[in-house]
């Protein structure tokens, strides 16, 4: 019979067909170790198993996220060459961010703080590099979902992204310890998305 190895002390790994348990330099079957049942009969274990079943929730609400935010152009590879690719990558990140955030406000995974300083900390970041993704002469394009407001409108535009970057900027600094804290700052944040894209986004 194996000892079960401590915590700090544990790798697993799949070899081929195999899965095999690493302690240290030695290494041996899963199943000779009896390490297939030890998650449920370990309470180390069974957290694992949560942590990571929690992780997949989040993985594919960002996803899900992501497609839902994707708009009518679909995702296209960023070109520090082309603003257009850029603002539409920035967006649609910010989307899944405002996605997870959403997930959690209703229930669909359940509140964690440092998912929720993650999210505002991706929103903040997609709010500093807005202003200069909009030159002069790319006023029309079809990849892209930007108004006219926003060439006809400059310095109400920048006014905006400068209302987002403060606010998303302060959810970040002071991130909720509470899942009703997180719901003020989010609707806080979020209002100027929708300010935003009800003056200076046109429907492709």
């Amino acid at each position: 019979m194996f000892a079960r190895p401590q915590m700090n002390q544990v790798r697993v790994v799949r070899n081929h067909s195999n899965l095999l348990i690493h302690t240290d330099n030695l290494q041996y079957p899963a199943r000779q170790a009896g390490a297939l049942d030890w998650p449920h009969n370990n309470k180390h274990g069974r957290y694992i198993v949560k942590t990571f079943n929690k992780f997949i929730a989040i993985a594919i609400t960002a996803v899900s996220a992501v497609s839902a935010t994707a708009g009518s152009h679909n995702l296209v590879t960023a070109d520090v060459n082309d603003p257009v690719t850029l603002r539409i990558n920035v967006m649609q990140n910010a989307g899944a961010a405002t996605g997870i955030a959403s997930a959690m406000i209703k229930g669909n995974i359940p509140f964690d703080p440092f998912t929720a300083l993650a999210a505002f900390t991706a929103i903040n970041t997609a709010s500093l590099g807005l202003a200069g993704l909009f030159p002069a002469g790319a006023e029309e394009n079809m990849r892209s979902s930007a108004g006219p407001a926003i060439w006809n409108d400059p310095t109400g535009f920048k006014s905006a992204i400068a209302k987002f970057i403060a606010d998303s900027g302060a959810a970040k600094a002071s991130p909720p310890a509470s899942l009703d804290e997180f719901k003020v700052a989010f609707g806080s944040v979020t209002s100027n998305c929708k300010a935003c894209h009800q003056k200076y986004r046109i429907k492709r």
